[in-house]
């Protein structure tokens, strides 16, 4: 091992909160972010590894807390599998709110402007579930419109909905009115 390597990973500013709550620290969730940030460019699990000379026991625990990360939304991965940061795709963290109509809107985590959502868009997801959406211009009533490009987290496992039968076709129809 470099000691370049070694003293990147020694550079996190929250290693002593790591050693103390781990044996085996790992990078800080902040310390990756701070390195993306630096890159400016999206970078691969295995580059991410290498920079912060990540051995091959800790790999499974890296990935898992990679995933955790992904799964708050703080990283994303693209088309060719790299990491990148959600804010350098203008990407937003936020819950989506339904409507009985059909459209919704997501409530942004960043307490920024609701965006509109169509009813296309909430074909793919359900009222509270997490989101990850982009601005992609506006409705006819000048509203911000979002696209979802990615859900972070399902809330609904279940769901309790009437079974309708009109001229031979069933049909459900879910008890919270937000839900279509």
């Amino acid at each position: 091992m470099s000691t370049k390597k070694t003293s990147l990973r020694l550079q996190d500013p929250f290693l002593e909160r790591e050693q103390a709550q781990y044996a085996e620290p790992l990078p800080s969730r902040e310390f990756i972010l701070q390195l993306l940030e630096q890159e400016g460019v999206p970078i691969t699990v295995e580059q991410l590894e290498r920079m912060l000379a990540i051995r091959t026991a800790e790999r499974e625990l890296f990935g898992r807390r990679l995933r955790a990360m992904e799964r708050d939304g703080q990283l994303m991965r693209n088309r060719r599998n790299a990491l990148c940061l959600p804010a350098k795709l203008d990407l937003l963290r936020a819950r989506v709110e339904g409507h009985p109509e059909g459209y919704g809107f997501a409530i942004r985590e960043d307490g920024g402007g609701d965006m509109y959502l169509s009813p296309r868009e909430m074909r793919r997801v359900l009222h509270g579930d997490r989101v990850m959406v982009r601005a992609s211009g506006t409705d006819p009533k000048g509203r911000v419109e979002g696209t979802v490009v990615e859900i972070l987290e399902h809330v609904n496992h279940q769901l309790v909905a009437r079974l309708h039968e009109q001229d031979g076709v069933l049909f459900a129809v879910a008890e919270n009115r937000r839900i279509r």
